[in-house]
């Protein structure tokens, strides 16, 4: 609806005032609308509706604005009419006459009145002459919107003239009217537009009525945009306002915790590290399991680090979680789509923001290491008279030359080294500086917005850094009332500069240089001196993207619409690496190691597709769209290696003086097409019953020709319950609606060519003993230290083919108290069969594996949302938003255990198999495995009872050796067959979450608001094999005189075998972000609109039982350690001109 609210002057003066202003609308009704405006045609039918939503049609339909009195239409019954195609004349006076109102056309506005002559707008007095008045006069008002609240930062123009000003933050503006001035416009980002004539109006006050209400919310989906109270399908619609105040260097950094269902771990801090991104848990073993990001209808691939978009431009995101809503995308939406929307120009108005952050980075909680060193000391001697081997610091030089101290000299501080690594390594603050400036501006044909970003970011580590640049622009070009093209265009350049992973934890006890002013080192085969490694090895990677896409967009005939949208990326890097000849391993042994790795990509899509819409009656309406899509990618990359130079002065730039035997020279080309067909159907009948209908086809390079195709359909119904005469009856729902889908999608995320024989030169090296080739193949050169060989690359599977998901999902939404209170829930149930899977082979066959598909894994989950709006008033806000995801998995089956050279828990009699790191046979077995009826990633291991306090409890455990001994682990035998064994092994714990859940609050008081965003994992399992590396567990060991149960004792050379002893409870809850911000704004400056501080504090506060430095583990729920995860703040100011 849309109105407008006027004071009202004096009654002394009002019947004047009137009789001025009626004369002056008629006036103008006269001269600028002829007898044809009003034979405009209406066709509306609505039982007991507000007035105003009848006016509100009236504008749809015809173009006119209705200005009317809050005060005079605010007692009026509720309209009831049923007309069609109604002249509006006729349809206005039957209408109005029972209320006792008229109405006046004035140039494009209609004026309602009583029909008494009380008009709604008035002309002040003290003006002598009217003359005067009507050349030059002063407007003044306020503007709110639907609910009263005060708008600040409208834009109120008179078009044609420089007269413009901007409402304050109490709604309020004053603006003169130069001469010649008829017009008054308002607007804002968010609300309808109005548009009011002025003449002889010295107060008018205005309501600005939202652009569209949550339900009218147009949610973008593929090829296509829909209402939100239209969807049929499970989307997630994220508020990118709750994070326009977090740095970021790439979008999926910020959407952790912000919708339903939605899983995603940042696991690595580094400069520049990408996440993983999962939409209700994995459906591939070996597949992609990534979903698939599209930026303005673009899709440019897996989400997991899209470092080319400025989070900065982005509008809107939508998750489309269920087969209904992602099915359109076909293979490439089997894990789910994330929809971005970058930003676009405000129609009439030019604008220019500038904004800067600075964020400080330090450690959320202390390193874990030693800083007692006479402790150290006394352990490791203790660890190796336990191990069998003579102690170490007993104040004597070594067999490598070092003089190691006694524990009386370190007590006594005879021994005056002691080095804080973590001092030496780390920078105290690490600073990221992120700069945006933006251009936008639009007219009545052409609209752009140009942005440019920088982003410097330093890691924790000295002399690691990362570096971005980001040049965008989005334009739209009106070519007829029927013809627009638009396009987007984005240029970035990164660079990292790598120097992480430096060994903090290495002695205390050694300094940094030595007496000549050199690198401290501990032995000629010490490769652990981290200045050693930051001035002297090099690792750079350089990459530039660049994407464009090309829009356009035909309305054919009324209703029918033809999009046509070319799409082009393109990708570069080169990784440029040096290891020396002195204090590096690698480059030791080689007497140099040059590595030089190029990658280029370049992916063409063109996407054409119709769209009928219509309505049929006052029932029926159908929306249908058909179309086609073609993608083409093609990716190159080379890789040169080269050792044992002669001359290592020039590093990466001799590479072809090193050896040649040794020297590996590797390039390799891949080409996929994937060619698709399209279409979908919705229905809806009385707004009420939904119906979608889905179905694509598509044709993959990678599979042969008898499995080249696959069809993926869908079907989706909802249901308006809100809308039966029986609901509205109860007075309670703004929305209640049912959702229930059912599809089928399916995944070529392999990489090609899996059909066809393949084979590759790979280097080996050995030095008589072992050689480091894996895999069948043949020698073509030796030369006693090394050569090449010719690797089989697997048996080819013709009959390999898509692997295949299908999901249900059934959903309810529900909005009460005038939409302020609103729920989602969802329930899915989702398998994926024929997954592709690498199945290894005997040796014996010339092979040593192969791509089949084999084997089948659910998942099943609910999801919900509740958004309140707890309080709104004039001059604060309060909002949040709850957010709950559980999603449970199956390993359903793994194909038969003779084929696929299944194992057999000895126990259970489970069949299973090695999941991640390890899985080849040639190495050693990973602690995750795959169980037909288990969790996917479950941990299998041993199960410990605490420590043993006699070799006589080893012993009665079936241990044997110094794994029997006091001190070390009581392990189970869970056989009972008194042997310590493999068959004792069983699943030990899961590594999957029981459920995620946030919370996110935000206030506003007035220019004040703040926000704070907790985000949770709660039931998982970690498992930290590094544990007892750790020195805060040394207090706590085993020892003859501490016969503790809860370490074991010091001693070299024990065997960790996989146990729950090491597995931990890896819940936690974070206070992921707190955002301050205050907002001024300028109504009356010129130059300036309004200016932003904010403050963001982002992993302030973590909860958790776990002892590592963090609980976010990757999704195997293995803790590898590191270093403490980051806590960092955010300086920022923004300009907007």
């Amino acid at each position: 609806m849309s109105r407008c609210g006027l004071k009202i002057p004096t009654v002394l003066n009002q019947l004047l005032l009137v009789m001025r202003i009626t004369t002056l609308f008629v006036l103008l009704g006269f001269l600028h609308v002829s007898a044809a405006s009003l034979s405009q045609t209406i066709t509306l039918h609505v039982k007991r509706q507000p007035i105003e939503d009848v006016f509100s049609a009236i504008e749809k339909q015809t173009g006119y604005w209705v200005m009317y009195n809050d005060r005079l239409v605010h007692a009026a019954e509720p309209i009831t009419i049923e007309a069609t195609d109604m002249p509006l004349k006729d349809f206005l006076n039957k209408v109005l006459t029972p209320l006792a109102l008229t109405y006046t056309v004035a140039h494009t506005n209609i004026l309602i009145k009583a029909k008494d002559n009380r008009a709604f707008g008035h002309r002040t007095p003290g003006s002598e002459t009217a003359v005067a008045e009507m050349q030059q006069q002063t407007l003044r008002g306020t503007i709110t919107d639907g609910d009263g609240q005060p708008l600040a930062g409208v834009t109120v123009r008179i078009p044609g003239t420089t007269a413009a000003t901007t409402s304050d933050e109490n709604g309020v503006y004053v603006l003169t009217v130069p001469s010649g001035g008829q017009q008054i416009s308002f607007r804002m980002v968010g609300f309808e537009s109005r548009e009011y004539a002025v003449a002889g109006l010295t107060t008018l006050d205005v309501v600005l009525q939202a652009t569209v209400s949550d339900l009218d919310e147009v949610v973008v989906v593929g090829y296509g945009a829909v209402k939100k109270k239209d969807l049929t399908g499970s989307v997630a619609s994220v508020q990118t306002q709750d994070f326009k105040d977090i740095p970021a260097n790439s979008i999926e950094n910020l959407l952790q915790g912000r919708a339903s269902g939605l899983q995603i771990v940042k696991t690595s801090q580094d400069p520049g590290a990408g996440t993983t991104v999962r939409i209700r848990g994995g459906s591939s073993l070996r597949g992609s399991n990534a979903p698939l990001l599209v930026v303005d209808g673009f899709p440019l691939g897996d989400a997991g680090n899209l470092k080319q978009i400025n989070p900065a431009d982005i509008v809107s995101i939508e998750v489309m979680k269920d087969a209904s809503a992602s099915s359109i995308y076909g293979s490439r939406g089997a894990n789910g789509v994330i929809m971005v929307t970058t930003r676009k120009a405000a129609a009439g108005k030019t604008e220019i923001n500038a904004k800067h952050q600075t964020t400080l980075s330090q450690f959320a909680s202390d390193i874990i290491q030693w800083t007692d060193p006479a402790l150290m000391a006394q352990l490791d001697n203790e660890a190796k008279i336990n191990g069998g081997m003579p102690p170490l610091y007993v104040g004597a030089v070594n067999s490598t030359g070092i003089y190691y101290p006694s524990v009386r000299e370190i007590q006594d501080g005879t021994w005056p080294h002691f080095t804080d690594w973590a001092d030496v390594v780390f920078r105290d603050n690490a600073l990221t500086h992120t700069t945006t400036v933006s251009l936008a501006n639009a007219n009545d044909k052409t609209s752009f917005n140009l942005s440019a970003n920088n982003f410097a970011q330093d890691g924790v580590y000295i002399k690691d850094a990362y570096n971005k640049q980001i040049l965008n622009l989005n334009i739209k070009h009106e070519i007829s009332k029927r013809l627009t093209v638009s396009a987007f265009n984005n240029l970035s350049r990164d660079t990292r500069t790598a120097n992480s992973g430096l060994p903090y934890w290495r002695n205390p006890l050694w300094p940094v240089y030595d007496e000549a002013g050199g690198y401290f080192l501990a032995g000629a085969a010490d490769y652990e001196h981290p200045l050693a490694w930051t001035d002297h090895r090099k690792s750079i990677n350089k990459g530039t993207d660049f994407i464009s896409s090309w829009l356009l967009d035909l309305d054919v005939v009324d209703g029918l619409n033809l999009r046509s949208q070319f799409n082009y990326k393109y990708g570069a890097s080169i990784t440029d690496r040096y290891e020396p000849d002195v204090y590096t391993e690698t480059g030791t042994n080689n007497k140099g190691a040059a590595f030089l790795d190029n990658w280029m990509g370049q992916v063409y899509t063109a996407d054409t597709y119709l769209t009928y819409d219509k309505a049929f009656g006052k029932d029926h309406a159908l929306t249908a769209m058909l179309g086609h899509s073609y993608e083409y990618s093609l990716a190159r990359s080379s890789a040169l290696e080269s050792y044992n130079f002669k001359n290592g002065a020039l590093n990466n730039e001799n590479m072809a003086s090193g050896a040649p035997e040794l020297n590996r020279h590797t390039n390799g080309q891949t080409l996929t097409k994937l060619l698709s067909f399209f279409g979908r159907m919705n229905y809806a009948y009385k707004d009420r019953y939904l119906l979608t209908l889905t179905l694509r086809a598509d044709g993959s390079s990678k599979f042969s020709a008898n499995h080249k195709w696959a069809y993926f359909p869908s079907g989706a119904l909802s249901w308006k319950l809100h809308e039966e005469d029986f609901i509205k009856d109860l007075g309670i729902f703004d929305e209640l609606k049912l959702r229930a889908s059912y599809g089928i999608s399916g995944n070529q995320g392999i990489s090609p060519y899996q059909t066809l024989s393949r084979y590759g030169i790979e280097t080996f090296f050995t030095d008589g003993a072992w050689n480091t080739a894996i895999g069948p193949g043949y020698v073509i050169g030796f030369t006693g230290v090394g050569g090449r060989y010719k690797e089989w690359g697997g048996i080819p599977n013709r009959d390999l083919k898509w692997e295949t998901t299908a999901q249900y999902n059934l959903g309810l939404d529900v909005s009460f108290l005038r939409n302020r209170l609103r729920l989602t829930a969802d329930y899915y149930d989702k398998h994926t069969f024929d997954l592709l899977r690498e199945r290894y082979l005997a040796l014996s066959s010339g092979y040593d594996r192969m791509w089949v598909n084999d084997g089948e894994i659910a998942n099943r989950g609910v999801e919900l949302t509740v958004d309140a709006d707890i309080v709104r008033t004039r001059d604060w806000d309060f909002s949040g938003t709850f957010i709950f995801s559980r999603n449970v998995n199956k390993v359903v089956s793994l194909g038969d255990a003779i084929t696929s050279g299944l194992n057999t828990d000895y126990l259970s009699g489970v069949q299973y198999e090695y999941y991640g790191n390890g899985v080849d046979p040639f190495r050693e077995p990973s602690p995750n495995i795959l169980a037909v009826g288990m969790p996917v990633n479950v941990f299998y291991g041993y199960r410990v009872n605490g420590i043993l306090q006699s070799a006589a409890e080893g012993a009665a455990a079936g241990l044997q050796g110094a794994e029997a001994g006091a001190g070390e682990y009581r392990y189970m035998d869970l056989s009972q067959d008194g042997v310590f064994d493999t068959r004792d092994r069983t699943v030990i714990r899961d590594p999957n979450p029981d459920f995620l859940a946030s919370l996110n609050l935000r206030s506003r008081y007035k220019n004040f608001d703040v926000s704070v965003f907790l985000n949770g994992v709660f039931g998982n399992d970690v498992l930290w094999s590094g544990m007892y590396n750790s020195a805060m567990y040394v207090p706590l060991r085993w020892t003859p005189d501490n016969p503790t149960q809860q370490y074991p004792s010091a001693r070299q050379g024990r065997l960790y075998y996989t146990s729950d002893w090491f597995v931990k409870d890896g819940s936690f809850l974070r206070v992921q972000n707190v955002n301050l911000g205050y907002t001024l704004r300028f109504p009356h400056a010129s130059w300036i609109q309004q200016a932003r501080l904010s403050v963001n504090a982002e992993n302030l506060f973590t909860f958790s039982s776990f002892e590592g430095y963090d609980p976010e583990v990757p999704l195997n729920g293995r803790y590898g350690g590191g270093y403490p995860k980051l806590r960092t703040f955010t300086f920022g100011i923004d300009f907007t001109l």
